[in-house]
């Protein structure tokens, strides 16, 4: 399993396909509206669940459930291990082998679920992270449109370069993202939200996480090169006659 902050909400970005979306609220004033009237603006929902959940409270989560669940898993692989040292040292005739191979089929199995488990696990921990950035978005668009005086905000990303291009999936899933092909950008309340959210910009918190990414394989390096030079015989000192 993977989990780092550089996790992206464009992986599932085809759970938030809400083409047209709309989050209301009366404009401040004694404006009266009807169908067909009131200021509309937009954000991109899209990129500020994206830094929601690359956040460091959302990614040690994550990094959280995936070391407990490496954890589950290393001790089942621990008690396999053990079984299969025990069956190593046995003949075929030995009348304890089928009780061990029996335990060996029942650890693999507890293997299988627990596995599935995690993965189910990882899911539900992933849609509520998503969930509760959406809470948090649509809470403060709500506030900021009434304060700005819009009656519609609709949820769009803009601009024509698709994220997802490699499958046709990704390309429609990008396109039916974009709702309003051509949005003005004075309308654009997504650097807005994102300030009054007091979170960092996406290119902000992507070269953080490759820096981190960049400082954990460094380390990594130089603990394997220290490693190596230690196993590794000392030249023999040469004699010579004086």
């Amino acid at each position: 399993m993977t989990s780092n902050r550089s996790f992206s909400f464009a992986i599932i970005l085809g759970a938030f396909i809400v083409a047209g979306a709309l989050i209301a609220r009366p404009a401040v004033g004694t404006k009266t509206t009807s169908i067909g009237q009131g200021d509309i603006g937009v954000v991109d929902v899209y990129s500020l669940v994206d830094i929601l959940i690359m956040s460091e409270e959302a990614s040690q989560q994550r990094s959280d459930f995936e070391a407990q669940s490496n954890a589950t898993i290393s001790e089942y692989e621990q008690r396999l291990i053990g079984i299969q040292t025990q069956m190593s040292t046995m003949t075929q005739d030995d009348p304890n082998s089928g009780q061990l191979y029996a335990q060996y089929q029942q650890v693999t199995q507890q293997i299988q679920q627990a596995t599935n488990q995690i993965n189910e696990g990882y899911q539900v921990l992933l849609a509520n992270q998503i969930a509760d950035a959406y809470k948090t978005i649509h809470a403060a668009v709500n506030e900021i449109a009434g304060d700005q005086g819009y009656t519609f905000v609709l949820a769009t990303r803009r601009g024509a370069d698709l994220v997802q291009t490699s499958s046709l999936t990704g390309v429609t899933q990008e396109i039916l993202a974009r709702p309003l092909v051509t949005p003005p950008e004075a309308v654009d309340m997504t650097e807005a939200v994102r300030i009054h959210l007091g979170l960092p910009t996406l290119e902000e918190i992507t070269a953080e996480a490759e820096a981190a990414q960049a400082a954990t394989e460094a380390a990594a390096a130089q603990e394997q090169a220290e490693e190596q030079e230690a196993v590794e015989p000392t030249p023999a000192t040469e004699i010579t006659d004086e």
